[in-house]
């Protein structure tokens, strides 16, 4: 191999060590970071490090031109050993943390008991070194060959927000879904799936209004957070940040899923049940092979179902945060949002509770599939049981807003759907202290449900629909007469009425001025 030859592949196969981490919320004694170590492919112009962002983990420029096929190559760094390090704003390091111990595909939590005062901090991860053979041998591979650089010029390789609020605080957290909640993203064909892989920050389009409604919401309740739940990929960090930037709206946290540790779970339960042969004793053949049938359907299934997955976060969120805040969730008709939501609520009040909550969730079947496996409801208990001893048997949910796409059942469906999957006995529209889901039509619906519910006014509606006009919604473009057929054949519930036909009337006159 030629000198110019090495030149030239050691152009463009560089690598910079990084910490993919994002934001967090928190309380004052009880908070977490969490994040994932990857080696990033650079070429030789992205070798320059003051031109590294480390809170994205973008260099100088790629905010604009990343998209998640980018970072599905992103190659992870097994059992990294890390500290973390709590910055204030000043840059004064208020605490470190003892050593961090990341898994096989580089992901880590740590949860801190360290009181910090409310407010917003920075916390950096340093890397020290892997605790795997397989990844040392494979740093050591590439650092012998010619023309190669440390993977670590320095041992800081990442930092993310977070954000600490008061133990007493009894303001507004908003949980929202991302896909047809507020971003027009199509999920239900598969050239609608394979799109979104190659869609920019900049093409990534957000349903009407909803980046103007999440600005209002924050303005009017004195900065209250934002977290977001996707069950997308993990590899849509960046690209999803990136577009909440673009598109102004400033969140606190992003959940996504780990789908390839999904399949790996499959692969070992499968294994692990069919290589212990007490199983087959204890359950007989049939029930060991029925096991293992259920748990790669559950699995399989929850590859692309949000059930187990967003209950987990919800409920895994709810311990660091306030007792007496208020949460305010959103999601759409198109998965299982409007069942999650109920079953989160049944849950932290107790009505839900135990072997009894852990055996309904393992049956359960939602809209003819299994999503939940046995570890999953081990887990989900465990997490609610550790909510109600921490917060009570206390229901924090306010409101909850369904977005009614055309991909998802009608409200009547939507209601028999969820009456059908609950234990009897159990009726949210019938349960004093549960908070049913209202359906209505994006992010207008959204806006004047919160004006009746006293969070926002009527001049805010009126600027979400600023926003829409000229926006491209459902194969037209929002002109003024389709804005207010728009405003007209919402859906609300009847105590809206009266501002609704209000928010119409002004509307009417502002067009028409």
């Amino acid at each position: 191999m030629t000198e110019e030859t090495e030149r030239k592949i050691s152009k463009n196969t560089e690598k910079r060590r990084a910490a993919i981490c994002g934001g967090t919320l928190g309380r004052e004694n009880r908070y977490y970071i969490r994040g994932q170590v990857v080696d990033i492919s650079v070429s030789e112009e992205m070798t320059d490090p003051k031109k590294w962002d480390l809170l994205t983990g973008l260099f100088q420029g790629q905010e604009k031109e990343i998209t998640p096929f980018l970072d599905y190559g992103l190659e992870s760094v097994r059992k990294p050993i890390l500290v973390a390090e709590i910055v204030d704003q000043s840059g004064k390091i208020l605490h470190r943390s003892p050593e961090i111990r990341g898994d096989e595909s580089g992901f880590f939590f740590h949860e801190f008991t360290f009181p910090l005062a409310p407010g917003n901090y920075v916390f950096h991860i340093h890397f020290l070194k892997p605790d795997s053979y397989r990844q040392f041998g494979k740093d050591l591979a590439y650092l012998n060959t010619p023309g190669k650089h440390e993977l670590v010029s320095q041992s800081l390789i990442g930092m993310g927000a977070l954000r600490i609020l008061a133990e007493e605080y009894a303001g507004i957290v908003t949980t929202s879904d991302i896909d047809q909640t507020y971003l027009a993203t199509d999920i239900h064909s598969n050239k609608g799936k394979i799109s979104t892989l190659f869609e920019t920050p900049e093409q990534k389009l957000p349903l009407p209004g909803m980046p103007t409604l999440f600005k209002e919401l924050r303005e009017a309740t004195s900065d209250s957070p934002l977290c977001f739940i996707s069950a997308s990929p993990h590899f849509f960090r960046r690209t999803l940040l990136s577009t909440f930037r673009t598109q102004g709206v400033k969140t606190e946290s992003l959940h996504l899923k780990y789908l390839e540790g999904t399949l790996k779970g499959m692969v070992d339960k499968f294994w692990d049940t069919l290589s212990h042969p007490t199983r087959f004793l204890t359950e007989g053949l049939w029930g060991a092979l029925e096991r293992v049938r259920k748990f790669a359907g559950s699995s399989f299934q929850s590859l692309f179902d949000q059930l187990a997955y967003k209950l987990t976060i919800l409920l895994r969120d709810r311990i660091y945060l306030p007792t007496n805040s208020k949460e305010i969730l959103l999601g759409d008709n198109t998965e299982s949002d409007y069942l999650i939501f109920i079953l989160y609520q049944f849950i932290l009040t107790g009505a839900l509770q135990g072997k009894e909550l852990e055996d309904y969730l393992y049956k359960l079947n939602f809209l003819g599939r299994d999503a939940i496996t046995r570890d999953n409801a081990k887990l989900i208990r465990e997490l609610a049981e550790e909510n109600r001893r921490i917060h009570g048997d206390i229901n924090p949910v306010q409101l909850v807003l369904i977005n009614k796409t055309e991909l998802g059942p009608p409200s009547d469906e939507m209601k028999w759907n969820v009456r059908s999957a609950l234990p009897t006995g159990l009726d949210p529209w019938k349960t004093e202290g549960i908070t049913p889901y209202i359906p209505t039509d994006g992010a207008l619906g959204f806006a004047l449900v919160m004006v009746e519910r006293e969070i926002l006014d009527l001049s805010s509606v009126l600027k979400i629909s600023g926003d829409m006009a000229g926006q491209w919604f459902e194969g037209k473009v929002i002109e003024p007469n389709v804005l207010l057929e728009l405003a007209k054949k919402l859906e609300l519930p009847k105590e809206t009425d009266p501002i609704h036909k209000k928010f119409v009337k002004t509307l009417k006159e502002v067009l028409e001025a």
